[in-house]
C-alpha cells in the first residue's frame, strides 16, 4: 500500500547543497562500485580455482596416504582451506551481493538543502542514559542552536537516568525551545527503543502538538548547524520517504589511532552504509536520523523486541512501503572510547546488536515478507563465516604455524603443480587486492585493502557474542561480557586518568583488565612457530628442499600474509599500554560559539578522517609472492 508523509505538497525551497568537486567524487564512487561488482566476481571464480585445486592435491593426497603420520598433514590442509573460503564467503555475502545485483539500477540520494523559513515543523529528540552532564549540555546546546527557524522545531531531551533535569531547567532559560521528559523509575523497559517511544508520547503531549518530522541524537553527537535543512528536502521531494539517516563521525580520534577505531568507523559509514544508499537499501544508523511521524506511527513507534533498535525500525518501515535512505554526509560528530576497554566493549555491544537485529528478522513479525527472509539469510550466512574466519585466522593459523606441519598439500617431486599452486594462489591474491583497492579508494585510502585482517585483536570480544547467538550453553566461556544495553560510547572508560601516567602502570592496568590473554596466547603461538620454522630453513633444509618446504609452510604468501597478520594484532594491546600517547582534553577538539555556547568540533578534529593509511604491509606480501614465483621458475 503507497504511504505518504503528506510533506510533499509543502511548499519550500529547495537547493542543491554539493560542490562541483563533490559532484565528481559521487560519480567516480558510482563507478568505483560498479568497477566493484566485476571485480567481486572475478574473485570468486579466482578463489574457487585455487580452493579447487588445492582441495583436490589434499584429497588425493589423503587417498595415497598408506602411513598415519601422513593424516594429521591432511587435515591442517584442510583447516587452512576451509579459513580462506570464510573470508570468501564473508567479502561475498556482506559487502557485494547487492552492488552485482543492483549495480546498474543504483543511484544515490542527492545532497540538497532547505532555504527561508517555510520550512516544517521537527521534534528533535536527545537520549540521555547517564553519561556525562558536560557531554550532554553539548548537544544539547548545538541542537537548540540549529540553522532553523525557531518556532519550527523542539528540543526534547529523553532521561533515563533522573539526573540532569535541574541542569536542563537552567539551560532552558536561554533556550525556550528546550523541554525535558524522564520515563518512570517502573517503566524502563526495551532501554533505548523504550525511551524513544516515550519521547514520541511527551512531544505529542505539548502545546501544538507533535511536529510533522521527528529527529534524533544520541547524548554524544554533536549536529552541525545545517543538519535539519539537509535532511528535510528527502521528505518533500518523496512523500513516500519515511526515514533518512546519515553517517557517524568522531572528532576525537587520538594521535596515531592505535586502536584502529577511525578504520571501523570508515569502514562502516564510507564503504557499507555508502554501497546501501547507492543500492536503495538504506538502514537505519541509530543517531542523526530524521523520520516522518505518520510512518513512526503507521509502525507503532520504534522496534523493541532488539537491542538494535534503528536497523529493526528501518527493516519494519520500508516492509510497510515506505523509503529509508542513507546519506553519505556528514553532518554529526560524536566520541569514540578513550580506553582499550571501552573499545571491547564497544566492539561487544556493536556485534550483539547485528547478532540480535538477525534473529530479531526471524521473528513471525518478519518472517513473512521475501526481501526479509533473503537478506536474513545473507546476514547468516556472512555472520557465520565472519565469526569463523576471524577466530581461525587469529587463533588456528598460528597454532598450524606451530604444529610444524604443511599448510597446503602438494606433489613435491611435481615442479609443475608447486608452479601452479604459486600461480593461481597469486592470481587470487592480486585480484582480492584489487578489490579491497577499489574499497579503499571508495573511502579515499583511509581504509586497509584488506579489512578484516586489520582487526584481528577483535575476536576474543567477537567470539562471546557470536557464542551467545548460536550457542548460548557455552557462552559463559567467554572472554568479556557485554549487557544487553549499554550507554552512549562516550561513558567508556575503565580507568581513571591518573593510572596513565606511567607506560607501566599502563601495561598493568591492560594487563590485569582487559582480558589480554589470549592475545599473550596468540602472540606465544607466533612467536614460537616462527623461530621453530626460521630455524627449519636455515639448519634443516637446503636447495630444493628448502624452496619446497617454505612454499608447504607459513612461507606460502597467503599464509605469511594471514600469520604476520595475527601476530600485529597480538602486538596491538602490548603496544597501545607502553606507546600510546597522552589523552587530550575533549575541550581541545573544540571550539564554542561565544553568543551560544554550543561547541563544535574544529577544523583538525574534522581533519583527522582525512587520514590515509599505508599498507606496507600488504606491498611487502605482494612483493614476496613475485619473488617466490619467480624463484619456482628458477630452481
Amino acid at each position: 500500500m503507497a504511504r505518504n508523509n503528506r510533506l510533499g505538497a509543502t511548499d519550500v525551497c529547495i537547493e542543491p547543497a554539493e560542490s562541483q568537486g563533490e559532484k565528481q567524487s559521487r560519480s567516480m564512487k558510482v563507478k568505483l562500485f560498479k568497477w566493484q561488482a566485476v571485480t567481486a566476481a572475478i574473485c570468486i571464480v579466482a578463489r574457487s580455482s585455487i580452493l579447487y585445486f588445492c582441495t583436490i592435491c589434499t584429497i588425493r593426497e589423503l587417498q595415497q596416504s598408506k602411513h598415519p603420520a601422513l593424516i594429521p598433514a591432511n587435515v591442517v590442509a584442510c583447516v587452512f582451506l576451509f579459513t580462506e573460503m570464510m573470508f570468501t564467503l564473508r567479502r561475498f555475502f556482506a559487502q557485494h551481493l547487492q552492488a552485482i545485483a543492483y549495480g546498474p539500477k543504483a543511484a544515490f540520494h542527492p545532497h540538497l538543502r532547505v532555504t527561508g523559513n517555510q520550512v516544517p515543523q521537527i521534534d528533535v529528540l536527545i537520549f540521555s542514559c547517564g553519561e556525562k552532564l558536560s557531554v550532554l549540555l553539548d548537544t544539547a546546546r548545538a541542537a537548540c542552536s540549529l540553522d532553523y527557524p525557531p518556532d519550527k522545531f523542539r528540543v526534547s531531551v529523553l532521561d533515563d537516568s533522573n539526573s540532569v533535569a535541574d541542569a536542563i531547567k537552567a539551560l532552558k532559560t536561554q533556550f525556550p525551545n528546550l523541554f525535558y521528559s524522564a520515563r518512570k523509575r517502573t517503566d524502563r523497559s526495551w532501554h533505548k527503543a523504550g525511551n524513544i517511544n516515550h519521547g514520541l508520547q511527551f512531544v505529542a503531549s505539548l502545546p501544538g502538538g507533535p511536529c510533522e518530522l521527528v529527529a534524533g541524537l544520541d547524548v554524544d553527537m554533536i549536529p552541525e548547524k545545517q543538519w535539519l535543512r539537509h535532511l528535510v528536502p528527502h521528505f518533500c521531494r518523496n512523500p513516500t520517504m519515511g526515514l533518512v539517516c546519515v553517517n557517524q563521525r568522531s572528532y576525537n580520534v587520538p594521535p596515531g589511532d592505535f586502536l584502529g577505531q577511525l578504520l571501523q568507523m570508515d569502514q562502516m559509514q564510507l564503504v557499507r552504509n555508502t554501497r546501501q544508499d547507492f543500492t536503495g537499501e538504506g538502514i537505519g544508523t541509530g543517531t542523526g536520523w530524521m523520520a516522518s511521524r505518520v510512518a513512526l506511527d503507521a509502525n507503532n513507534g520504534f522496534a523493541i523486541d532488539g537491542i538494535c533498535e534503528d536497523y529493526l525500525t528501518s527493516v519494519d518501515i520500508a516492509a510497510s512501503g515506505w523509503k529509508v535512505a542513507l546519506l553519505d554526509e556528514d553532518l554529526q560528530w560524536g566520541l569514540l572510547p578513550e580506553s582499550l576497554n571501552g573499545h571491547s566493549k564497544q566492539a561487544q555491544r556493536w556485534l550483539s546488536a547485528v547478532l540480535s537485529f538477525h534473529q530479531a528478522l526471524g521473528t513471525p513479525k518478519r518472517s513473512t515478507n521475501k526481501g526479509t527472509i533473503k537478506f536474513k539469510f545473507i546476514a547468516d550466512v556472512s555472520t557465520i563465516a565472519y565469526g569463523m574466519g576471524m577466530s581461525l585466522c587469529y587463533f588456528g593459523i598460528p597454532l598450524l604455524v606451530l604444529s610444524g606441519l604443511p599448510l597446503v598439500v602438494v606433489h613435491l617431486e611435481d615442479s609443475g603443480q608447486i608452479r601452479k599452486l604459486l600461480v593461481l594462489g597469486f592470481v587470487d591474491f592480486v585480484t582480492q587486492s584489487a578489490l579491497g583497492f577499489l574499497e579503499s579508494w571508495t573511502a579515499d585510502f583511509t581504509i586497509y585493502s584488506w579489512h578484516e585482517p586489520s582487526h584481528l585483536w577483535h575476536t576474543p570480544w567477537y567470539i562471546g557474542p557470536f557464542l551467545r547467538r548460536w550457542f548460548p550453553r557455552f557462552a559463559a566461556l567467554t572472554v568479556g561480557t557485554v549487557s544487553k544495553f549499554s550507554p552512549s560510547i562516550s561513558t567508556a572508560n575503565e580507568s581513571s586518568e591518573d593510572r596513565y601516567t606511567s607506560r607501566w602502570k599502563r601495561l598493568k592496568v591492560v594487563c590485569t583488565e582487559c582480558s589480554v590473554l589470549p592475545h599473550l596466547f596468540v602472540l606465544g603461538a607466533c612467536i614460537v612457530g616462527g623461530l621453530s620454522f626460521l630455524n627449519n630453513i636455515f639448519y634443516q633444509y637446503d636447495g630444493a628442499s628448502k624452496f619446497e618446504y617454505i612454499i608447504t609452510h607459513v612461507g606460502y604468501p597467503p599464509a605469511l600474509f594471514l600469520w604476520s597478520s595475527a601476530l600485529r594484532n597480538a602486538c596491538t594491546p602490548f603496544w597501545y599500554a607502553l606507546f600510546v600517547p597522552p589523552r587530550m582534553e575533549r575541550e581541545k577538539y573544540l571550539v564554542r560559539d561565544e553568543k551560544s555556547g554550543a561547541a563544535y568540533p574544529t577544523r583538525e578534529a574534522k581533519d583527522q578522517r582525512h587520514r590515509r593509511v599505508k599498507e606496507w604491509h600488504l606491498v611487502f606480501t605482494l612483493v614476496y609472492f613475485l619473488g617466490v614465483l619467480i624463484w619456482s621458475y628458477w630452481l
